[in-house]
C-alpha cells in the first residue's frame, strides 16, 4: 500500500484572527462583505508563503490600518465541513494607538472597544464574542513564540 500525500494537500484552510489590544480595549471590525453589518475581531487567511505570526499582523493592517506587535496565541478553533477542514488561530497582540483606517472593501468602520461597550453590540459574531471576553476577563493562556535554535522566526515557530 502507498501513502498518497495529495489528498492532504487539498479542501484545507488556515486562517488567522487577531485580539488587539490598547490599554484596556479591544479592536473590532465590521464586516462589509459576507455576514456584512457583523462586529468581529480583524483576520483572514494565511497566504502560502508567510507564517501565521507574519499572517496576523498583516490582516490585522490590511483591514484596520492598525500597527500591532504579537504577544502569543490564545485560542483555536477547528471547523470541518463537506467542502473544507479549516484551522483558525486566535493571537493577541498589542497596539499603540486607537487610530484605525478601515480598508473599505472587507471591513466598513473599526475601532477600540471596551469591555461595557461589547456587551451593548448585538451583532458580535460568537468566536469574537467568546474570544474578547475571556481575554479582557484575563481566563486566558497565552502561548508565547519561543526560537528554534536552526530556524529563522519567519520558518519554525514553537508556541509553548
Amino acid at each position: 500500500m502507498s501513502f498518497d500525500e495529495s489528498k492532504y494537500r487539498a479542501g484545507y484552510s488556515m486562517g488567522v484572527g487577531g485580539v488587539v489590544l490598547c490599554g484596556e480595549k479591544v479592536l473590532l471590525a465590521r464586516r462589509a462583505l459576507g455576514n456584512a453589518g457583523d462586529w468581529t475581531i480583524p483576520g483572514g487567511y494565511v497566504e502560502h508563503n508567510e507564517s501565521i505570526e507574519a499572517a496576523v499582523q498583516r490582516e490585522v493592517f490590511e483591514e484596520t490600518g492598525v500597527k500591532a506587535e504579537v504577544e502569543g496565541l490564545v485560542a483555536v478553533r477547528n471547523r470541518v465541513t463537506p467542502a473544507e477542514n479549516g484551522a483558525y488561530f486566535i493571537f493577541l497582540l498589542h497596539a499603540n494607538a486607537e487610530a484605525v483606517k478601515v480598508d473599505g472593501f472587507e471591513i466598513d468602520q473599526a475601532g477600540f472597544f471596551s469591555f461595557a461597550e461589547i456587551q451593548l453590540l448585538e451583532r458580535l459574531q460568537p468566536l469574537s464574542r467568546i474570544v474578547v471576553t475571556k481575554v479582557l476577563q484575563a481566563q486566558i493562556q497565552v502561548l508565547r513564540f519561543h526560537p528554534h535554535p536552526k530556524y529563522a522566526r519567519d520558518e519554525y515557530l514553537l508556541l509553548t
